[in-house]
């Protein structure tokens, strides 16, 4: 298992490619997860992308990329046009892309919570929907050798992913697993990670706190190794099943809410079980009780500081904090 970074974390930053792998090297980070490669080369020269490439392979470091998302009911005109008025060609064109990058594991999204929760369009249609969307993908995934690894992006749970790369072939899909998104989704980490683990190609690995609010359950991440989740019992967990899986640290400010005392929240979760529904409001207690004592900083003082004073302290400690975690359970490398 090696520790990278999801370049979302570096946005402030504004780097490309090339500037972004010098960060990576420079903090001892093991490689990057992109964006899409618009995000690399906004008209996608294939000579300025295998540049990206090539420093990556010279200097070690692992690369993937991403893919628009494969929810037809988010297209991108932009992708629509790169595929001659079809968004589903021009999502092959950027799978067609990232295979000749050797990029075969390729990071992708169903939306966010708020497609999860808009009430114009139930979230069964979207996933409905981006079912015979993946199905029709999945001879050009095939034809390439890729796979696109779905996250848990505050939208869609572990649960409803397992289904899905089952349902279309474990060989085109995967999960890319935040492991801190799936918090606001009533899901445990570590019950998480053992249902998502058997199909897990990627992560964004995130560490956060738990606490209750009037809205419910609020979550505030928190560099890995100074948030709640317990490290020692998850990665050991992703480990077994894939051993060269890559950690790309994702951290931001931000506050998320679990809206549980709204009518219909936890019931728009029907694989929830009242077992690891309790196991959520006990890891939020635990949560709670530190923070009151200050063990835990206190969510509103430590939000209010702008990202960009602490990202790269944050980022350092969190890579730090994996790394001799990795080492003590003999996953590095």
């Amino acid at each position: 298992m090696r520790v990278g970074i999801d370049v979302f974390t570096l946005r402030h930053l504004r780097l490309n490619g090339l500037e972004t792998l010098d960060f990576v090297r420079r903090h001892g980070l093991e490689g990057a997860q992109f964006g899409s490669l618009t995000s690399l080369s906004p008209a996608l020269d294939e000579g300025e992308l295998q540049a990206v490439r090539q420093y990556a392979d010279e200097n070690d470091l692992y690369f993937e990329v991403s893919v628009p998302s494969p929810n037809p009911n988010l297209a991108s005109p932009r992708v629509a046009e790169l595929g001659g008025g079809s968004y589903r060609r021009g999502l092959e064109r950027h799978i067609e892309l990232a295979a000749r990058l050797g990029c075969r594991h390729l990071h992708g999204a169903l939306g966010s919570e708020k497609a999860r929760d808009d009430p114009n369009y139930p979230w069964a249609n979207h996933l409905a929907d981006s079912t015979t969307f993946l199905r029709s993908l999945a001879p050009a995934l095939r034809a390439h050798g890729c796979r696109i690894g779905l996250e848990t992006h505050g939208d869609t749970t572990t649960f409803e992913l397992v289904r899905l790369v089952e349902e279309i072939g474990p060989d085109v899909l995967g999960i890319c697993l935040d492991t801190g998104n799936v918090l606001i989704r009533l899901e445990d980490p570590v019950m998480a990670a053992g249902r998502a683990a058997p199909y897990t190609i990627q992560t964004h690995t995130k560490d956060a706190i738990l606490y209750f609010t009037d809205e419910g359950l609020t979550r505030q991440t928190r560099p890995a190794g100074q948030g709640a989740i317990d490290w020692h019992r998850l990665l050991p967990i992703l480990g077994a099943a894939n051993p060269r899986l890559t950690l790309s640290i994702e951290d931001h400010k931000w506050i998320f809410s679990a809206e549980i005392y709204q009518p219909g929240f936890v019931e728009s979760h029907p694989d929830l079980t009242p077992a690891e529904f309790a196991q959520l409001l006990r890891f939020t207690w635990e949560c709670q009780k530190k923070i009151d004592r200050g063990v835990i900083p206190h969510p509103e003082p430590y939000e209010a500081v702008p990202w960009e004073e602490e990202a790269e302290q944050r980022i350092d400690a969190g890579a730090s904090y994996l790394k001799r975690t990795l080492g003590e359970l003999r996953l590095h490398g």
